[in-house]
């Protein structure tokens, strides 16, 4: 698996990029529509992964990024303009700006990206710019697209003893291997029929298994989409844009993660470009780190996070109710220490994170196979004088020491106490046992009238910024890397 992710990546290079994928979507600038207000969005892979709480636009950039092409002359693909999903009426009288805009970026042979802006005049309360758009079959799949036969009563059901076969074309040994491997169930047979009647045309799938031949009509949910999905993306022409609203719906994990595979599959044999819109940890998974893209609305507009692993994504999606990762330390300075070193490189990344106090150094070992049992993503951040051991995922805080004495020998913290509290630090260190660090904050939250805790979080806020910029990202980039991708 890693090597299709790598090899997916490898052919999306400078050098490789155009001959492997044409002229593909490389960029889009949203700036006004719905709660777009200026979104770029650089790809960085052929799959495009939007995930993130409801409500933070994932649907609307699949539907601006169909816009971006008009099909290829002589081929059945979808033509799709701004007015095809979003309306604007009485009960929607702004979806956009009235000089909303999206700016598009394909990669050219000469390895520049060419710009095509789509535009809202406010004066002419139109949308121009289609007409310079670059030709590519593409193939929309929203949420609508395919529901169970049985469901929609469509003329395939109503005339189920009436219908003439036209013909039928068996589904390739290779596409038919991974409806196999995605369902986990073995076919003899798959095919795409031709159907009619009486004038119209449709494409209806069959499959046999254990004797036994029938139609999406009589297929679950999640059967009858995968084939269906299967059947379009083989059937469609090569370097074709794909867009696929939740494709995991109505799948079971390993189906959604054996999907992800599967269109990792697909990108490199036909050269296609994928964007999707997923909440599944389990798709996100099978996919490269730069395929996934995470919608951020916390700070009120939509911010763009790239190369997340799927559990932290999984975790944001979870409101951080879940955790990506544990993290152990020795107490409640280290663990103030850590927490404010997060927030000051990625407090994004500190909400997916549970930080806990797990004892001395052989606390901490013993807690640590405690929670490896319970297959917990998990590290460990011990004192500075302990040292680390990445291989067994046990870091270290910066300095050579306990937290405490580094941090009551930091210049910025000296200097906090005496312009706040009037204490000096050389005065103070008189009246405690020096051998006795984690005492320490406990004498000093009684000099200054606070409590204990307040105090801590005070001075490591202090002695965190006193850090390096390198100091303080090492830490965190080790971290990261902890968490099972």
């Amino acid at each position: 698996m890693p090597d299709n992710r790598n090899r997916l990546q490898r052919m999306f290079e400078i050098g490789g990029r155009y001959a492997n994928f044409g002229s593909c979507l490389v960029s889009m600038h949203v700036r006004g529509v719905r709660c777009h207000t200026s979104t770029l969005i650089e790809v960085q892979s052929p799959i495009t992964a939007f995930c993130g709480l409801n409500g933070t636009g994932k649907s609307t950039l699949l539907q601006l990024a169909a816009v971006a092409y008009r099909g290829r002359a002589g081929e059945p693909s979808g033509r799709y303009h701004i007015a095809s999903f979003i309306l604007a009426g009485t009960l929607d009288p702004e979806p956009y700006a009235a000089t909303a805009s999206i700016e598009y970026g394909y990669w050219q042979e000469d390895r520049t990206p060419r710009k095509l802006t789509i535009s809202r005049s406010a004066s002419r309360k139109r949308w121009a710019g289609y007409r310079r758009q670059p030709e590519r079959p593409v193939y929309f799949a929203g949420m609508g697209l395919y529901l169970p036969r049985i469901e929609t009563r469509d003329f395939v059901v109503r005339n189920a003893t009436k219908l003439q076969v036209l013909g039928s074309n068996a589904l390739a040994a290779d596409a038919r291997q991974w409806v196999e491997q995605i369902l986990t169930s073995h076919y003899d047979a798959m095919n795409r029929n031709t159907i009619k009647h009486p004038k119209e045309n449709r494409f209806v799938v069959t499959a046999s298994r254990g004797g036994q031949t029938y139609s999406e009509a009589n297929m679950g949910c999640g059967e009858g989409r995968i084939q269906h999905f299967v059947q379009q993306i083989e059937n469609l022409p090569e370097q074709s844009l794909i867009i696929l609203e939740e494709p995991e719906t109505s799948l079971h994990q390993s189906a959604q993660f054996e999907l992800g595979k599967y269109l990792i599959d697909a990108c490199i044999r036909r050269k296609h470009q994928i964007f999707l819109t997923t909440h599944s940890e389990s798709l996100l998974a099978a996919l490269p780190s730069t395929s996934r893209v995470y919608l951020d609305r916390s700070s009120g507009s939509i911010r763009l996070i790239y190369g997340l692993s799927s559990a932290q994504a999984a975790s944001l999606m979870a409101n951080a109710g879940t955790k990506a990762l544990h993290i152990l330390v020795e107490d409640e300075v280290a663990r103030a220490v850590l927490r404010e070193i997060i927030r000051k490189v990625d407090a994004q990344f500190l909400r997916t994170v549970d930080i806990a106090i797990g004892g001395d150094r052989d606390g901490i070992q013993r807690t640590m196979q405690a929670l490896r049992e319970a297959q917990l993503p998990l590290a460990a951040v011990r004192d500075g004088d302990t040292g680390p051991n990445p291989q067994q995922s046990l870091f270290s805080l910066p300095g050579t020491r306990p937290p405490e004495r580094e941090i009551f020998d930091c210049p910025l913290v000296v200097a906090h106490l005496r312009n706040h509290y009037g204490v000096s630090t050389d005065d103070f260190m008189t009246t405690v046992d020096r051998d006795d660090h984690h005492s320490w904050f406990g004498r000093l939250a009684i000099s200054v009238s606070t409590d204990e805790i307040s105090i801590i979080n005070e001075c490591a806020r202090t002695y965190v910024a006193s850090l390096t910029e390198n100091e303080r990202d090492t830490l965190v980039q080790q971290l990261k890397a902890a968490i099972p991708r």
